[in-house]
């Protein structure tokens, strides 16, 4: 059976018509000094830049979803035990780990990818499904990764006025999701196992995005200030990973109008699935 250390990785440079869109690509295999054999091709894959980054193997291919067992009874105090409800069960094959999270304003939680079964089993990066429901009306919400940082060229800033300077709009982060206003109550879903944002139900585009994020003013008067963002799913490397959650409310100084902190609460649900290498399908 052909498993994942069989295949060679190969690497090149491309850098002409490098301004331009990729369209199609074809791929042409030859060998040399063969008499018979097999050739086993899996992916292909283009990125921007001139250095190779980490690739995301197709999980339909060479990884094995694991499972686990959630027993209730495992913390349970010995003899003398009263349950006024449901006793505590045992589940077995589970694909999903989930955790609760809740917080208020500009929060930061942190989601462990580790089996907690036993922690030296080797895992994958995987991807997050979050969902939120807010306690308040909000302006914006933008959830990221915490690596990140304040945006030094002065063009490139959300807001150009001296006095938000260090507003929070004018930090990036690795991947970004954003929302528009909404509703207290709103169900509020980033899915990267489905590829599909909504709220309440209704998807919200993806790729590139514009958001209303305030008002600011020059010599030629008062303009909208727009937020861009292209919209990336959440992803988990092994161990512990930080994510982001800032609900933000606006506000106004004279003609000035912006985002902050409106300490609105939340709370949610973080799922996603588990993977290992396996072997391929051939």
């Amino acid at each position: 059976m052909t498993v994942k250390d069989d295949f060679t990785r190969f690497f090149t440079l491309y850098r002409h018509y490098s301004d331009k869109k990729v369209e199609s690509v074809e791929l042409k295999v030859s060998a040399e000094d063969v008499r018979q054999g097999e050739i086993y091709v899996t992916d292909l894959q283009l990125q921007e830049g001139n250095q190779a980054t980490g690739e995301i193997p197709n999980t339909r291919d060479v990884l094995k979803l694991e499972t686990f067992n959630i027993d209730e009874k495992q913390n349970a105090v010995s003899g003398g035990n009263v349950y006024q409800g449901d006793e505590p069960q045992v589940f077995t094959d589970k694909t999903k780990r989930f955790f609760n999270v809740m917080g208020r304003g500009f929060e930061t939680i942190a989601i462990p990818n580790v089996f907690h079964e036993d922690y030296r089993k080797e895992l994958l990066t995987t991807g997050l499904d979050l969902t939120l429901w807010p306690k308040d009306d909000y302006d914006f919400l933008r959830v990221s990764t915490f690596y990140g940082g304040t945006v030094e060229d002065d063009n490139k800033k959300t807001y150009t006025d001296e006095t938000l300077s260090e507003n929070p709009l004018n930090k990036r982060y690795t991947r970004e999701f954003c929302f528009s206003g909404g509703n207290v109550g709103d169900e509020i879903k980033i899915n990267a196992s489905g590829q599909y944002a909504s709220v309440n139900g209704n998807l919200v585009p993806l790729g590139v995005q514009r958001f209303d994020v305030g008002q600011e003013s020059d010599y030629n008067g008062s303009y909208t200030v727009q937020y861009k963002n292209r919209q990336r799913f959440m992803a988990l490397p092994v161990g512990a990973t930080r994510i982001k959650i800032d609900f933000m409310k606006k506000e106004q100084q004279e003609d000035l109008i912006y985002m902050v902190n409106g300490g609105i609460g939340f709370h949610g649900l973080a799922e996603f699935t588990q993977w290992s290498w396996g072997a391929s399908k051939f």
